[in-house]
């Protein structure tokens, strides 16, 4: 990874390694399976398209200078970006659309010539462009397949789920660029915006760069977390956030979420089956149950339930999982729980290395005299019992077809690249 950002001014790098072909200036080797794609927002009615463009003379200049100054907004309010100087829109250009972009723009749009069309007949993109994404190598030469993306949401689309649908499209598109892995190499855990999605879009947190952003709005320097994705790996069920907001508006409306298929429709009546939807009252939010557990699909709030649960007594992962599951229902509860469990200050304990381990280690060390090891503060749960508990409840959607496949991210060589993965997303 390197060291320092990426000049904008510098040349730009494109993919040589992994399969070709390989995109020059010349030649862009524009993918035939890449073509605008329509997206439905949060709120299962808002249609939007997401516009590629392999070139950034494709862009329009109105556009492309509103996407500039967004992200230039997002350098000076200085908690999301590493930078600290603004882009020209020139440099901003090439840095952002100069290997792929794409621009989300409100509305069922058909293509490049579409977009240009509203910018001559006078459109207002603050109203009408959503947000944008690029991807670019993360790594020069033979490295270079594998990616990172830079994510942009404008002011008016915030809290509508563009950031998601981007990084969906984002997991669909960049296997069809030829890239294998996506490293993100910079988000600000203060960042919750971006981390919730990534953490649901089945991104892994491989590493931590610890107090190395001095942001405005933070006294301390804070971490950032690194995340790395396989781009070919399969079976992930992602999305289910997405799929169980469309189960919601099935139930809550008795009609199908716009844009879904025969397969989608088919799926959602065998749901409503199974699942049903408890109105609000009395301040409580409306409740999606499976059977008799509540359906979480936020990650935010699957991490607060576990962490709330772990904190009862601080039990190992078997323990915590088990005490989740049998009130709520959501994939890999216990993966959120190791999240929990792992930034669990009292579960640390220092070590004669001068590091930490954890409290609650699986791993025991055998002693010259074989001295067994001290019992658990917390009686243990069988295997077999840990298994059957942590089971969740038959699933009608996913035992059919996950409802979308891995769509989605992030930064370039240097440093200015890397500048994508702390982009702000909601």
């Amino acid at each position: 990874m390197p060291a320092l950002l990426e000049d904008p001014l510098s040349p730009l790098v494109y993919r040589v390694s992994g399969e070709g072909p390989f995109a020059t200036a010349d030649n862009p080797q524009i993918p035939s399976s890449i073509f605008p794609r329509t997206v439905t927002l949060r709120d299962r009615v808002t249609i939007a398209t997401l516009i590629p463009f392999f070139t950034p003379d494709d862009v329009p200049k109105r556009l492309l200078a509103y996407l500039g100054d967004n992200l230039n907004k997002e350098i000076d309010g200085g908690d999301t970006y590493p930078m600290m100087d603004q882009m020209p829109v020139e440099a901003f250009g090439k840095y952002w659309f100069g290997n792929f972009g794409a621009v989300m723009i409100l509305g069922d749009i058909g293509g490049v010539e579409a977009v240009t069309e509203m910018e001559e007949a006078g459109a207002d993109w603050n109203k009408l462009c959503l947000g944008s994404f690029y991807v670019k190598p993360n790594y020069p030469g033979r490295s270079s397949h594998v990616c990172n993306g830079g994510f942009l949401v404008t002011p008016a689309a915030r809290n509508k789920g563009v950031g998601k649908s981007m990084g969906q499209c984002y997991l669909e598109w960049a296997p069809q660029l030829n890239y294998t892995y996506s490293v993100f190499n910079l988000v600000y855990e203060t960042n919750t915006a971006s981390t919730k999605i990534w953490d649901s879009l089945g991104f892994k947190r491989i590493g931590r760069v610890p107090g190395c952003g001095k942001l405005k709005s933070f006294q301390d320097p804070v971490d950032a977390i690194i995340y790395g994705r396989d781009l070919k790996a399969e079976g992930e069920l992602v999305g289910n956030e997405e799929r169980f907001d469309k189960i919601r508006y099935y139930l809550r409306h008795s009609s199908y979420p716009q844009g879904a298929d025969r397969s989608e429709k088919s799926r959602l009546r065998s749901a409503a089956t199974h699942y049903k939807l408890i109105p609000s009252e009395d301040g409580e939010p409306e409740k999606l149950m499976l059977k008799d557990k509540e359906v979480i699909s936020d990650p935010q709030a699957q991490y607060d339930i576990a962490k709330q649960m772990h904190l009862v007594n601080h039990g190992g992962i078997n323990k915590t999982t088990a005490m989740i599951a049998t009130k709520y229902h959501w994939v890999r509860i216990k993966e959120t729980v190791s999240h929990v469990i792992k930034d669990c200050e009292p579960c640390k304990v220092p070590t004669n290395k001068g590091g930490t381990s954890r409290s609650d280690s699986t791993k025991r060390v055998k002693s010259a005299d074989k001295t067994p090891p001290e019992p658990s503060d917390s009686p243990m749960i069988p295997q077999n019992q840990a298994q059957q508990i942590e089971t969740p409840p038959y699933d009608p959607l996913a035992a059919s077809a996950p409802y979308l496949r891995p769509i989605f991210r992030l930064t370039s060589t240097t440093a200015w690249t890397q500048a994508s993965a702390w982009a702000v997303m909601l």
